[in-house]
């Protein structure tokens, strides 16, 4: 009879422990299996629909790039990857040709970043826009959105050397970001940033990566709301998005509907004013804080005694929201004159692009031998057989007044150009800004490029003479085109109209109107005109829409309103009048000229449309605002009003 041996206790421990280990371990391979599965999935259409959204933001810093340096679009450098392969990491460009090279194997200094850094490479560094294109990585499985960031092979085997357990860092894919990035810094040093890549490797999961991703987020986020880089945000959300798309948002314990991009303004507003404590609840003097101040209080008051209140209430909050206190965040956001000067160039590139594609759709659109009988809110008719550029703004009429605001920044870029190329590209942009204006078919848009363009360039005789010889040569070109709303009897006629319009409007509206405002309104009821003999019938009415900003300022918050917004607008303007006479700076000078231009431009646009109830119009003119008042305080000294008593930054 055959004995059967049994394993001793200790053995039998041991055996147990050793398969329960090799069934951990397969589990735990097993989950990694499939969170680096889900993982790549997720973050690869993330990158994807990233590059999406981000593309007119990627088009603009290439273009940037181009113009501002020579060399190559993207930076393809090596980095160590997982299981310590190389591969090429996709970087906008920052440094000029040949930078890395004679850096070699050390980080930058503060002596560095003038001397390699291109114009706009330090701003895209600091902002974290030069690391959109790792974006392709992560969809081509080199790298995710989290995990250690990948060196350069220079410094892999010191590294490797000097710190022990260096090489575990390559276990997983290299990323974006990672938790070095938000607990550490570009100087924190490579033994710290092991022990937080480590600490990430023993502990990633799906949950940590979204973390990450959104702490990143609002890491970013926080640094360019410091250097006002919401407000350029802002601009080109307007710009793009038009305004049917823009989302509402319901308010609960109120029961209204606010637009999503009213609330991001607020919120913005106090992130900025807030976040730095008590000891910065200040606000730069300029002419912005009284005008807005006595604006506010009167809409206060007139509320008891519009009939429409909450209309009335609602209407001041839009020009407060979307006007004041975009023009207040732009002057009170500290930035610099780099930016400034970033912030000037990618508005006239946006100019230009709208005006671009204007003049696409009227190339591939228009159809001669087709009779378009189509009216805009304005009453006027479009061209027999011929479609006018409107854009993505989607009305002529208000492309025209953003075009008309944005061609003498694209004139500032051409006169403070450095090089014949880089002249040449601005003027390219300006030639199609101001095209597309012509091909607007807007009168008051061509009547405001006029006194905008003649303003800008008659500081010398002979530009301005040029330019009312190209204005008036293409004007000529445009009526030989069979274009009837220029012909001189239309227009005489249109020009009749207009003043026995605006003739009824002052006649029917009461006086009570004129003087305390009606709150919101966009039509008014006059006597209907019969001939020019009987005049008009009081008797029968009919609606008429204002069409004229002036006016439809009156008419909601009275006279005192409209004089309130025009103080606003005029002592901004005298005020960067003053400082543009004072100053020697070439750039900070023909920068505030051309500002200045603008705002005459709107003032004459305000004529043709209700300028402000648009609100990419809207944006950019407080914005244009908000620039040259910070200019002017930058030149004019620091000087802040204390919204709460400061005894001094001890806390004493």
């Amino acid at each position: 009879m055959s004995h059967r041996t049994f394993p001793s206790a200790k053995l039998r421990e041991s055996a147990a422990i050793g398969l329960a280990g090799r069934l951990e371990i397969g589990s735990h391979i097993g989950r990694l299996f499939v969170y680096d599965s889900l993982s790549w999935v997720i973050q690869a259409l993330l990158s994807l629909l990233g590059l999406i959204l981000f593309s007119p933001l990627l088009a603009l810093i290439s273009l940037l790039i181009k113009v501002t340096s020579r060399g190559p679009l993207f930076y393809k450098g090596e980095r160590v990857g997982h299981g310590e392969q190389i591969f090429r990491i996709y970087k906008f460009r920052t440094l000029i040709e040949g930078a890395e090279d004679k850096i070699g194997a050390r980080l930058l200094n503060d002596e560095d970043r003038n001397l390699y850094y291109t114009k706009i490479g330090r701003f895209l560094k600091r902002s974290k826009l030069d690391e959109l294109p790792q974006l392709l990585n992560v969809i081509r499985g080199e790298m995710r959105l989290t995990g250690p960031r990948p060196i350069r092979p220079i410094f892999l085997n010191t590294l490797k050397q000097e710190i022990p357990n260096y090489a575990f860092r390559f276990f997983v894919l290299p990323g974006i970001t990672g938790i070095a990035q938000l607990r550490g810094g570009y100087y924190t040093s490579p033994r710290n940033k092991l022990r937080y890549d480590l600490i990430y490797i023993k502990r990633r999961s799906l949950l940590l990566d979204l973390k990450l991703v959104l702490l990143t987020f609002v890491k970013i986020l926080n640094r360019w709301l410091n250097a006002g880089f919401f407000v350029l945000f802002l601009f080109l959300f307007v710009s793009f998005i038009p305004s049917g798309l823009q989302p509402f948002f319901p308010v609960p314990l109120i029961g209204i509907k606010v637009k999503l991009v009213y609330l991001i303004i607020i919120l913005a507003a106090a992130w900025i004013f807030l976040k730095k404590g008590s000891s910065q609840f200040s606000l730069y003097r300029c002419p912005l804080n009284l005008p807005m101040l006595s604006f506010m209080l009167l809409s206060l008051l007139l509320l008891f005694f519009t009939e429409e209140p909450y209309r009335t209430l609602q209407r001041s909050g839009y020009y407060f929201v979307t006007g004041f206190l975009v023009s207040v965040m732009v002057v009170n956001t500290l930035g610099t004159r780099g930016f400034i000067t970033l912030t000037v160039r990618l508005i006239a590139l946006t100019s230009t692009f709208l005006s671009l594609v204007g003049l696409f759709e009227v190339a591939i659109f228009n159809n001669p031998t087709q009779v378009v009988a189509s009216s805009l809110s304005t009453g006027e008719e479009l061209l027999q057989g011929y479609r006018r550029a409107d854009s993505i703004l989607q009305n002529p009429i208000v492309l025209a007044v953003y075009l008309v605001l944005g061609i003498p920044l694209l004139l500032s870029q051409v006169t403070l150009s450095h090089s014949q190329r880089e002249r040449d590209f601005w003027l390219v942009c300006t030639t199609i800004s101001f095209v597309g204006i012509f091909f607007t078919q807007s009168r008051f848009g061509l009547l405001a490029l006029l006194v905008t363009g003649t303003l800008y360039l008659c500081r010398r005789v002979n530009h301005a003479f040029s330019f009312f010889m190209i204005f008036l040569v293409c004007f000529l070109f445009l009526v030989s085109l069979g274009g009837h709303r220029f012909s001189t009897p239309r227009m005489r006629g249109e020009v009749t109209r207009w003043i026995q319009e605006k003739t009824r409007i002052l006649q029917t509206v009461p006086v009570e109107k004129w003087l305390i405002g009606a709150g919101a309104i966009k039509k008014v009821e006059v006597a209907v005109e019969l001939d020019p003999q009987k005049g008009f019938d009081s008797n029968q009415k009919e609606e008429v829409a204002i069409n004229n900003m002036h006016l439809t300022l009156v008419l909601e918050h009275g006279i005192a309103g409209w004089l309130i917004i025009m103080w606003l607008i005029l002592s901004s303007f005298w005020a960067m009048k003053k400082a543009h006479d004072r100053t020697k700076d070439e750039r900070l000078k023909t920068t505030l000229w051309a500002i200045m231009s603008s705002i005459l431009g709107f003032l004459v646009s305000m004529n043709g449309m209700n300028t402000f109830h648009k609100l990419s119009i809207q944006i950019f003119f407080w914005s244009l605002i908000g620039i040259g008042l910070w200019i002017t305080i930058q030149l004019n000294g620091h000087e802040r009003y204390n919204l709460i008593w400061r005894f001094g930054d001890s806390g004493d």
